[in-house]
């Protein structure tokens, strides 16, 4: 191992040895926490935001993340085989993880679960004493101590007891009882720890220790909870009671020896104490922060009886009545059977567990009136009912008055909803209710089943609800009971009135989906196929039920390689035919057609249509223009299919479907839908999404002349910007689509929207770096356009092509597109085009030290502006020239254009344009010698590009203005200022970042 550690178990940091490499703040410590919780994946800057401040972060608060990142760099760049890495979805840190105290814990845990009683003690104990103190101790906020920290926490108890119960079965009743006591101190409530420590106390010759530590726990839970100690607490009490009792007995026949375990060791131990049951099998170990929505399907140790483990620990409010249940009522226990291995699903959990403790703001004067109520909802296949059934397990311990379930078949292949009274019924006769007692109507029998359920604790498990009518009639009337609901619908109208607890289930992420194949198929298998597994899980998209599926079939055809059902998945090109387990609950198109079949005529409309939008996104204009609607009508279709877990909401008027549920609407589009029908769809699409950024280029660059389009087909909303925010807002929410939107167009016949949209997104992308999709979409463009001959298309497209090999460095291949295009414009009569493509080659001129050429092209871009008479392109123009004559060296000819031209862009109200006319008066300024005039410029750019924007030019005018701070003696002010420069750089993969690292490294 490296002589480096890392370390998340107590204070954050970096070690050599016990040497502190840093970091010293606590933001980066934040930062540097979230990259080691998942070494070697990209964690999202959004993400690391969250890390630092939580739920309400500041305006600067990705910036701030981004220098940062910077101080993290410079730590990590004189460490071995580390590597901080920068992409456009975010930061990943590369090293083994080995290398980080919480994995290495993590994998002792593992490896001592794999071994006999002798081993797994020392690999415990080792792993114990990586814990230096609580994780995550000195990080910034409170969101990683209070949402990871309390998992990780979680898992170090874990292990204690599980130690512990080790210690206890190989005799070490003296280490049990060390390591224990303080836990129990800590969390009095937590009965495996408290039971444990009984019998460690019992085994020592401390039997009125261990009756003691029952009674101030019983009163504990009596007068905090309202309830007793669960069965295996009160099991472990008789232990004890009928040890002291022998024992008694013995000292009074006269035995010199009260407790032969207190001095003979374990072999002395009598057969009634050596039988003691084996404890709890520990809680499996919570995730990292990462699995926010863990499978549901298995677990990573099952305990050795069948006793329910204890739930974790939590204050329930007190039951109306602690009596035993009345005489002639059954205690019903109709919970469905656990998951043999359930695992995950620590956050949901975790939430459910909630519901035992009092509501904020409740004291002892505030008793609750009504049962507490949670929904757990999501669309098919995501073990709602696994997870509602294994929650009830751990806690039904709570309710000693019974648990009732029913599948009230809200969704199923019989398509036939249980009713109220069928439901209400089956309750009563699980209360053995006599029939001659079971009133005649309906409303009689909801009031019979409310007046059983009053003064009882019950837990009510409802699956499968289809809406709330169905659900209210079995709800109860009196506080003490809990319900459970599991839909597939989100049951708002519980949630406003009957104040239900929300709890929203998700897809898997990568790793939750790779620990459940590990689970399934052994660890063994799964790591000898990794690039087949990653495979596996990307075309599964997240979904249990579709990873289970798959996961059986590898297991029951181990001679099949993992690498083959890949294959095989993939064959099946888009088909939900590989994804069917047998019969209709385990047929992932028969699990999604029970919701299709729920909705209206419109929204399955919708649906099916879904499959021919390019995705990811949609909003509801384009939804509108895929079905022909108005948007309000799009919206509120948009709100059934999302209440229906059919689509997400995953951004404010952002919907999504995973890819299984839109490799099923494709089907059923082209089952129900016509090829014209599913055309018409498709044009209605594109034409929203090119109309609508035609409307945002002319508010994003109003110099720029816009292409003239052909009206939208009927039934297409173009939506409207007002400034320059709600454009670039428009862009950044819609780019991902819209780049997808120009790859469908090209594919499907549509050659005119592919080049067009390429033409409409070009502006956006190289003002905000993303060259490499600039790059993509003006490819797809040129080969669309050539092939329907269409030498204006070819122009646009070998322009953005030359923009981008220009942005990347690419500068011959740059030149050699510009050049085309160039001609191409000739052809056509377009000279707006030509003085663009000018423009361009003045700044490849520049880039290669070609200065008298590029003076060369930004007069004739001014020439052919002129010609034109296109005022804001004019202005531009005076701009690049006099820009070009500081290349040149001619810096009173740049002040004279520039000055000319800042006039001219702020009459316009350009702040684009006035920005560049800034950042190059501040060059002449420097050049000049004036440099405090030259910083005051520089500052206006950059304040400029950053209110729009503009992060590639925002960044070299930093570089520069850096540059005018340290010629004036302003060396603390060029430090910082390169140092955001910097960071800017790094984050679009700029290549003057190296430039700046000089610069900086010669300042020491």
């Amino acid at each position: 191992m490296h002589g480096t550690e890392f370390r998340l178990l107590g204070p954050v940091g970096i070690w050599q040895g016990e040497l502190g490499l840093g970091p010293t703040a606590a933001q980066q410590r934040s930062v540097l926490a979230m990259l080691l919780l998942e070494p070697g994946r990209v964690v999202s800057v959004d993400r690391l935001v969250m890390a630092v401040w939580g739920e309400d972060p500041p305006g600067s608060a990705r910036n701030a993340v981004q220098v940062q990142i910077s101080k993290l760099r410079r730590i990590l760049a004189a460490l071995p085989d580390t590597e901080l890495s920068t992409s456009a979805q975010g930061y990943c840190l590369t090293i083994d993880q080995e290398r980080v105290d919480l994995h290495r814990f993590r994998e002792l845990v593992r490896e001592a679960r794999t071994v006999g009683d002798g081993p797994a003690g020392e690999l415990l104990h080792a792993a114990l004493q990586l814990w230096r103190g609580p994780a995550l101790a000195d990080v910034a906020g409170g969101w990683l101590p209070e949402t990871v920290g309390v998992g990780l926490e979680e898992e170090r108890r874990a292990v204690v007891e599980e130690c512990a119960a080790i210690d206890l079965r190989s005799g070490r009743h003296q280490e049990a009882t060390a390591v224990l006591s303080p836990l129990v101190a800590e969390h009095p409530l937590r009965e495996r720890s408290v039971g444990l420590l009984m019998e460690a106390l019992s085994r020592s010759g401390r039997r009125a220790d261990a009756l003691a530590l029952f009674r101030s726990t019983r009163q504990r839970y009596v007068d905090e909870l309202g309830i007793e100690p669960g069965d295996d607490l009160q099991r472990r009490h008789q232990q004890v009671l009928e040890a002291q009792s022998a024992g008694a007995g013995r000292a009074g026949a006269g035995s010199a020896v009260a407790d032969p375990a207190a001095v003979a060791g374990p072999e002395a131990v009598p057969p009634a104490a050596a039988a003691a049951p084996t404890p709890a099998a520990p809680t499996p170990a919570a995730p990292t922060p990462a699995a926010s929505t863990p499978a549901a399907w298995e677990d990573a140790s099952p305990a050795p009886s069948p006793e329910p483990s204890p739930a974790p620990p939590a204050e329930s409010p007190p039951p109306p009545s602690e009596s035993p249940p009345a005489a002639g009522v059954a205690v019903p226990q109709q919970l469905p059977a656990d998951v043999v291995h359930f695992t995950g699903r620590e956050r949901e959990l975790a939430g459910l567990d909630t519901l035992l403790r009092p509501a904020p703001g409740t004291g002892a004067g505030r008793v609750p009136t009504g049962a507490m109520i949670s929904v757990i909802a999501g669309s098919g296949g995501l073990g709602k009912t696994t997870l509602a059934v294994h929650w009830a397990h751990r806690v039904r311990d709570r309710f000693p008055d019974g648990q009732l379930y029913v599948n009230l078949r809200g969704f199923g292949p019989t398509g036939s909803a249980m009713t109220p009274s069928e439901a209400v019924r089956g309750f009563l006769d699980a209360f053995q209710v006599p029939a001659h007692r079971i009133p005649a109507t309906v409303e009689a029998q909801t009031a019979l089943y409310r007046s059983l359920l009053a003064g009882r604790r019950v837990l009510i498990l409802l699956d499968n609800a289809r809406d709330a009518d169905q659900v209210r009639p079995l709800l109860p009337g009196a506080p003490g009971c809990l319900v459970l609901l599991t839909s597939r619908n989100e049951l708002t109208g519980l949630v406003v009135a009957e104040q239900a607890q929300p709890l929203p289930l998700d897809l898997l992420d990568r790793a939750e989906a790779r620990e459940l194949f590990a689970r399934r198929l052994g660890s063994e298998r799964v790591a000898a196929e990794p690039e087949a597994v990653e495979d596996v899980i990307t075309v599964c998209a997240g979904l249990p039920l579709a990873l289970a599926i798959v996961a059986a079939r590898a297991a029951t055809h181990p001679g099949f390689s993992l690498e083959a059902l890949a294959r095989e998945l993939h064959d099946a090109r888009g088909s939900l035919d590989a994804f069917d387990g047998g019969d209709a609950t385990t047929d992932v198109r028969a699990v999604f057609s029970w919701s299709y079949h729920t909705l209206g005529a419109d929204a399955a409309r919708l649906f099916r249509l879904l499959g021919v939008h390019p995705g990811p996104d949609i909003s509801a204009a384009a939804a509108g223009g895929l079905v022909g609607l108005s948007v309000p009508q799009a919206r509120r279709l948009l709100l059934q299919l999302t209440r229906a877990h059919l689509l997400t909401e995953r951004s404010p008027g952002q919907y999504a479907l995973h890819d299984l549920l839109r490799a099923y609407a494709t089907e059923l589009a082209e089952a129900y839908d016509s090829e014209p029908d599913r055309r018409a769809a498709l044009h209605r699409t594109l034409d929203h999404y090119l109309h609508t950024a035609v409307a945002a280029g002319r508010v994003f660059t109003p110099q720029r002349t816009p292409l003239t389009l052909p009206a939208a087909q009927p039934g297409v909303c173009t939506e409207s910007f007002a400034d320059y925010g709600e454009a670039l807002t428009w862009f950044t929410v819609e780019h991902p689509v819209l780049v997808a939107a120009q790859q469908q167009a090209a594919e499907s016949g549509f050659e005119t929207h592919a080049w067009q949209l390429a033409w409409s997104l070009a502006e956006f992308l190289d003002q905000l770096g993303h060259w490499h999709d600039q790059g993509v979409v003006h490819a797809v463009a040129l080969d669309a356009a050539q092939r329907t001959d269409n030498l204006a298309g070819q122009a646009h497209a070998h322009h953005g092509l030359g923009l981008a090999d220009l942005r990347m460095a690419c500068y011959d291949r740059a030149r050699d597109h510009l050049m085309r295009a160039l001609d191409l414009h000739g052809k056509t009569g377009n000279p707006a085009g030509q003085a663009l493509i000018h423009v361009a080659l003045n700044l490849a001129g520049e880039r290669q030290g070609r200065h008298e050429e590029g003076l060369y092209h930004a007069q004739r871009t001014l020439e052919l502006y002129r010609e034109v008479g296109q005022r804001s392109g004019e202005a531009y123009a005076l701009n690049n020239v006099g820009w070009a004559y500081a290349m040149v060296g001619e810096y009173q000819q740049t002040l004279i254009h520039c000055e000319k031209a800042l006039r001219m862009l702020q009459q316009a109200h350009d702040g684009r344009g006035a920005s560049a006319a800034w950042d190059s008066l501040g060059y002449a300024h420097h050049r000049l010698g004036d440099h405090e005039q030259a910083i005051v410029c520089y500052r206006n750019a950059v304040e400029l590009r950053r209110e729009r924007g503009e992060r590639v030019r925002a960044a070299e005018t930093m570089y520069r203005l850096g540059s005018a701070q340290l010629a004036a003696g302003d060396v603390p002010g060029a430090r910082d200022t390169w140092q955001q420069a910097l960071t800017m750089f790094d984050a679009l993969g700029h290549p003057d970042a190296g430039r700046v690292r000089e610069e900086l490294g010669r300042l020491g």
